[in-house]
């Protein structure tokens, strides 16, 4: 069964709290349905503003390794906000896809000076 929206808003309200029990349990919640939610969870992300939540969204899309998700990653690496490449990088680095280990093997590469590398 497909999660519903009110379900995805609920767990989107956990992640965004400061609490870091609470933020655990709303990613936790969310990783094993990542490609179920992917869509929303990409939206949010491109509208997200606060540099540490794009972060946190783009961790969860790590998940995935769905064309999107991969094209998002990519496109992140080169975001002028240090904690959104490095999740980004490490997203890439850790996949089990073939395709996103090369992306970040090219841009370790192309970006040696990145602090972390």
């Amino acid at each position: 069964m497909s999660m519903q929206r009110v379900e995805f808003e609920a767990f989107i309200k956990l992640l965004r709290s400061a609490d870091p029990m609470t933020y655990e349990e709303g990613y936790h919640s969310l990783t094993s349905r990542v490609d179920e939610v992917l869509e929303w969870l990409i939206d949010l992300e491109e509208k997200e503003c606060n540099e540490q939540m794009k972060a946190k969204f783009l961790e969860l899309i790590g998940e995935s390794a769905q064309p999107q998700a991969i094209e998002l990653l990519k496109a992140e690496l080169s975001s002028p906000y240090y904690e959104v490449r490095m999740w980004a990088y490490s997203s890439l680095c850790y996949s089990e896809s073939p395709e996103c280990n090369k992306l970040a093997e090219e841009f370790k590469i192309d970006n040696p000076n990145e602090e972390f590398l």
